[in-house]
This record gives C-alpha cells, sequence and structure tokens, in this order.
C-alpha cells in the first residue's frame, strides 16, 4: 500500500503499546531504533513484533525523516502473523501461512 493508504484515518493500529525502546545514533544523519510492539487489533492475543525504524536527514539542524519501518514476529512462540516492511513507497505486509515454500519447492 502506498503511503496515502497506511496514513488514512483507521489504517493506523489503534491501542499499540511498545516496549523496551532503545535508539542507536551512527551518525548525526543518521539513526536506527528498535522497539517491541503489541498490536491491540492484530486478531490474535499475545502477537508481540520486533520493530526497527531507520532515521535519516541531510544535516545537523534538519529534522529527522523516517525511512524504513520493518516489523518481524518477536520470538519463536510468536503469535504475530505476519511481517510488515514499509519504505519511501508505502508498506507490504507479508503474512504467515501454514506452508513454507522456498525456491518453488515445500520445505516443511
Amino acid at each position: 500500500d502506498d503511503w496515502s493508504t497506511c496514513l488514512a484515518e483507521g489504517a493506523r493500529p489503534e491501542g499499540m503499546s511498545i516496549s523496551g525502546s532503545d535508539v542507536w545514533f551512527e551518525s548525526p544523519t543518521l539513526a536506527y531504533s528498535t522497539c517491541v510492539e503489541f498490536p491491540a487489533n492484530a486478531g490474535v492475543d499475545d502477537a508481540t513484533l520486533l520493530a526497527v525504524q531507520k532515521w535519516v536527514r541531510g544535516g545537523e539542524e534538519d529534522e529527522w525523516k523516517l525511512s524504513l519501518h520493518q516489523t518481524i514476529p518477536w520470538s519463536q512462540s510468536s503469535r504475530a502473523g505476519g511481517t510488515l516492511r514499509c519504505d519511501c513507497r508505502g508498506c507490504t505486509a507479508l503474512a504467515r501461512s501454514p506452508e513454507r515454500r522456498t525456491f518453488g519447492g515445500i520445505i516443511g
């Protein structure tokens, strides 16, 4: 979905809570942040996601801009249903399914 769809009223997760947030500054113009997300409306009890964001700015006086946002299931026992990757074009959600495929073959 493009950003106009992702940021439309009702498209953002309501009631999201986070924990364990952290920020790492690689340089004065590049930083990364992480947190654990607990989406309230995921349709699954106790869904947990690790979120990673990349932040950039042109110079030290400029505002930070979100360059990348990605979520992945936080643990092996996580009940999160997929992963989300967002960049300047918008977001793509990849959902978990019972079949695992790689290079066209079933592995499990």
